[in-house]
């Protein structure tokens, strides 16, 4: 099961950095290209190329965390890719350079650098690629999507989710786009030891949230039906559990379950009470946290103002830096010097 692509630019940089040092392989056989495709992506699919004028050579790199898987690839011939369920996955497919023409379930749905597709492969599903079309493909456990889905609805879901397969990058599709990127640039921050528990919940929950929020499916208008509120003490409760561990990799998710109420319920209380989301609320007191490790740090000793951010779910050290200094008057690297 391939899919497209998506690199916000024409040039190889910043979107690609966090696959750079990924699994991956390089072949010309096609044969060898989707049975390795399919060991990385545990699930099968067929290939047939459809044009011989161009050379295939698949050029493919994977890397994954916590259920998010990330695959590049390209094929240099046209292709054409066919999947059936059961595939226990939802993926996002960017194109970067071509176009795919996607049939799934009878309906036809076109990709291309501007428009992104969704796929939840409940019917059987058919892409044919560009030649030279190079793709990028988020892909996602189902599980992980329907737990968080569950959660925003606080109720079992009675029909398998499907989403409106087109995603428009230029309007209403930057969300998921962005939260990508995040994930790539994350990805190349961490290295090869890969993201601490606080950033990786946080990576889960902004790709979730962007793609459940932000992409139509069969369970929008329910999500955003009006809901009764919960009371004050629902999230006096949550601000205790959050003040008691700071530093614990808490998700939206996690505090509607302790709460005992749907995402939208427990948002729309701290909103009302508050002024802020509970993420917000979360995210104030990790930046607390890290303000106290900094003031405990010896810079003599390699202490890294990156290192504290990342350890507490910040991935852009400028922003956590602006952050910083609208908290507590000074940069983080002014604390880290005391």
């Amino acid at each position: 099961m391939l899919a497209p692509s998506m690199e916000m630019n024409d040039e190889r940089g910043e979107e690609d950095a966090g696959l750079s040092d990924s699994p991956g392989f390089s072949t010309g056989d096609p044969s060898e290209a989707r049975a390795r495709t399919r060991d990385l992506l545990g699930c099968s699919h067929s290939m047939t190329v459809l044009e011989r004028e161009t050379p295939f050579r698949a050029d493919v790199q994977f890397q994954s965390v916590c259920g998010l898987g990330l695959l590049t690839s390209t094929y240099g011939a046209a292709v054409e890719i066919d999947c059936a369920p059961p595939i226990d996955k939802v993926t996002v497919n960017f194109v970067r350079e071509g176009r795919m023409h996607i049939e799934d379930g009878g309906r036809e749905t076109l990709a291309d650098p501007g428009h992104a597709a969704v796929f939840c492969f409940h019917d059987d599903l058919a892409m044919k690629w560009s030649p030279g079309m190079r793709q990028l493909m988020l892909a996602i456990d189902r599980p992980r999507v329907d737990r968080y889905l569950r959660n925003l609805l606080a109720e079992p879901l009675h029909r398998p989710l499907l989403f409106h397969n087109r995603v428009d990058l230029s309007n209403g599709g930057q969300g998921i786009a962005s939260a990508v990127a995040t994930l790539q640039r994350a990805l190349a921050m961490c290295g090869k030891a890969g993201p601490p528990p606080v950033l990786a919940a946080e990576l889960e929950h902004g790709i979730l949230t962007s793609l459940l929020l932000g992409q139509r499916h069969n369970y929008t208008d329910t999500i955003f039906s009006a809901q009764a509120l919960p009371s004050p003490r629902v999230v006096r409760r949550v601000i205790e559990l959050i003040d008691d561990a700071p530093g614990t990799a808490f998700t939206i998710a996690d505090l509607a379950s302790f709460a005992g109420v749907s995402e939208r319920s427990l948002h729309a209380a701290f909103r009302r009470q508050l002024g802020t989301s509970p993420m917000s609320y979360v995210r104030r007191r990790r930046l607390e946290q890290a303000h106290e490790e900094l003031l405990s740090l010896d810079r003599s000793n390699g202490a890294k103002v990156t290192d504290v951010a990342l350890r507490y779910g910040f991935t852009h050290t400028s922003r956590f830096a602006a952050a910083y200094r609208e908290r507590f008057g000074e940069l983080p690297s002014d604390t880290l010097r005391r």
